[in-house]
């Protein structure tokens, strides 16, 4: 080890001693270089990431605050369907039947079978079957359990889902 240590010690003496026989111009260059390269070794790990990361926190910001409204949405959500009373197999039943004909129209069909449903749908565009299960959740108090859907072109060229959605209802 201590062999190491008078290695480098010499060699920094030896660096040092070549560094003082330079000429001044030479030197003078060395020393611009060397406080060159220590800003750009500056810059390039303490400055350059500490910027970027401050360009990019606003927006993350944005992102947690629209997840946090988003999380708090939910939770409300889920405390209101905690809360609601117990609805009974028919009362449901006759929601999803009175949502099915608003919002789905002649392209879904409901068989009602004790505490379950099957939707067939036969060309119901994503927002009007997303807006069905949104109303199903929270007025029928029913859950899709099972569900095989294939998209397909629609008219116009637009995308529309075809299949069965089976849904749970609540059991009086």
């Amino acid at each position: 080890m201590a062999h190491h240590t008078q290695a480098g010690g010499s060699m920094k003496q030896a660096l040092l001693q070549a560094f003082k026989n330079l000429p001044d111009n030479d030197r003078q260059k060395l020393k611009v270089l060397a406080v060159l390269l220590g800003l750009i070794l500056l810059w390039t790990f303490n400055v350059a990431p500490a910027l970027k990361t401050m360009r990019e926190v606003p927006q993350q910001l944005d992102t947690f605050d629209l997840q946090t409204q988003r999380l708090k949405q939910m939770q409300s959500q889920a405390l209101t369907l905690q809360k609601a009373p117990r609805q009974s197999t028919a009362d449901a039943g006759a929601s999803l039947a009175k949502h099915t004909a608003e919002v789905l129209g002649t392209g879904a069909r409901l068989n009602l079978e004790g505490a379950r449903a099957t939707l067939t749908l036969t060309g119901v565009s994503a927002d009007s079957l997303a807006q069905f299960l949104a109303l199903a959740r929270t007025q029928a108090l029913a859950l899709p359990i099972e569900a095989h859907l294939q998209k397909a072109k629609g008219k116009d060229a637009q995308a529309v889902w075809q299949g069965t959605v089976i849904l749970s209802l609540p059991s009086s």
